[in-house]
């Protein structure tokens, strides 16, 4: 496959998944909030033992140290990704605002519908031929993918 068909098909993967995108970040908000609030209770254990030094080592606060930095580099990780993913969010909007009223029509019958439409059913909805409304797609997904992905 070359450059431009792996472009054609990342843009055509991202609008199918476009309307599960605001659930997905949602979703990373409510991962966020939890490790934020994560607070787990173990019980007591007596095996701590003073060193030859006096330092004392509990492995509750082990465990809560270790916790606290697995969380914070969890939480950074999620950041990330929740931030790429509503910055591909307002990518998508933007560059769907930009379409004609029949090319926004074309791409939420195929792609933004529960129920994905078969060309020939597009195109009786917008009168044209299914050959037609594919050779639209064709170039609605071109305009799309090098404003999204330049």
């Amino acid at each position: 496959m070359n450059k431009l068909q792996d472009k054609f098909k990342k843009m055509e993967r991202t609008l199918y998944d476009y309307r599960r995108l605001n659930t997905f970040i949602t979703n990373l908000d409510i991962e966020i909030g939890r490790l934020k609030n994560d607070i787990c209770l173990q019980g007591i254990s007596y095996e701590d033992k003073g060193s030859p030094t006096n330092a004392f080592s509990s492995s509750v606060e082990n465990e809560v140290i270790r916790r606290e930095k697995f969380n914070e580099s969890e939480i950074h990780r999620l950041q990330r990704i929740k931030a790429d993913k509503v910055a591909l969010n307002a990518k998508i909007y933007n560059a769907l605002k930009d379409l004609d009223n029949i090319e926004t029509k074309l791409i939420e019958l195929r792609y933004l519908s529960k129920d994905r439409s078969s060309w020939i059913a597009i195109g009786s909805k917008l009168n044209f031929t299914a050959n037609h409304c594919q050779e639209k797609r064709n170039k609605i997904i071109n305009n799309l993918s090098d404003v999204i992905f330049p």
